[in-house]
């Protein structure tokens, strides 16, 4: 049953929405069946305005979805894509980008302007709203370590307040957001001057080390799990001799053992069967227990 509220709200606020949904277009390992509507608000005023009147259903927000994915079955909730709540702004050294940015584009203005701080993270598919709610981090670096600060929707209260870099408890691939009822709306991120030719060289070099290491070819939803403490799940997958290993249309690539890759037209099922698999031989044969990175939406 679609919220009557939220469809007067879209059809007299010109929110584009699709109702029903294929869940698959909607995350980058293209898995899932069908939802109940995705609406995609074009401003932050309206993405505030559509979670208080859902906010007592049940609701997702997504960017690009591009670290999940959804079950093969009908996805009873309301999607939230923010991808068109997407301006980008430049004070002297500070950024300030808007929840639905695309990472990429963040970087490439970054570059424009000569600072430098956030060349590890071009080639991460993701939005500026997943990037901090994984604190997305590549090549020894992370988001973390560049975030000033954020403004945030407390989605119980209404309220909107901001929240310094501290108080995003970044971790390991989690913040304030995976725990915390809140929704990300921009974030300033502190960058240093830097020379445009040496920032551009270095996101060339980095991109093209992740065409050669990575599966960019095939539908995928990057690192499927959570770097272990003393080691790298990507390694002691490839130890394992399970590079290639398949079940249905999911299989861990034979390019990067720590990518698991859509063949096509693998089902949620699929990708639940191999992790699991994954995880019960990691741990058969190191005595290391895996946790997935990836995030089920059912």
């Amino acid at each position: 049953m679609v919220n009557l509220k939220l469809l007067d709200y879209v059809s007299t606020n010109g929110v584009k929405f699709k109702s029903p949904v294929k869940t698959a277009d909607l995350v980058s390992f293209r898995i899932g069946g069908v939802g109940n509507i995705a609406v995609y608000p074009n401003s932050i005023t309206q993405l505030c305005d559509i979670i208080e009147i859902v906010n007592n259903d049940k609701f997702v927000i997504l960017g690009n979805g591009s670290n999940c994915y959804f079950t093969d079955g009908y996805y009873d909730g309301i999607i939230i894509v923010t991808k068109n709540i997407n301006s980008v702004s430049v004070c002297d050294n500070v950024i300030t980008a808007e929840c639905g940015a695309a990472m990429n584009n963040v970087c490439k203005i970054a570059k424009e302007k000569s600072l430098s701080g956030l060349e590890f993270a071009y080639g991460i598919p993701g939005t500026i709203g997943g990037v901090i709610y994984m604190n997305a981090s590549a090549y020894d670096s992370s988001i973390s370590k560049v975030v000033l600060k954020s403004t945030v929707l407390d989605i119980s209260s209404g309220k909107i307040f901001e929240i310094n870099n501290k108080e995003h408890k970044f971790g390991t691939k989690k913040s304030i957001f995976k725990t915390e009822k809140l929704c990300l709306l921009s974030t300033e991120i502190c960058l240093s001057l830097g020379e445009k030719s040496v920032i551009d060289e270095k996101m060339s070099n980095l991109l093209l080390k992740r065409k050669k290491s990575q599966p960019l070819n095939l539908p995928s939803a990057g690192s499927v799990f959570v770097k272990p403490e003393t080691d790298y799940a990507s390694r002691l997958i490839d130890m394992a001799g399970l590079k290639g290993y398949s079940v249905g249309g999911a299989q861990i690539s034979q390019k990067h053992a720590g990518f698991i890759v859509n063949l096509g037209g693998a089902s949620a099922a699929d990708l639940q069967a191999l992790t699991n698999y994954i995880k019960d031989e990691i741990y058969k044969r190191f005595n290391v227990e895996l946790k997935e990175e990836i995030i089920y939406l059912e």
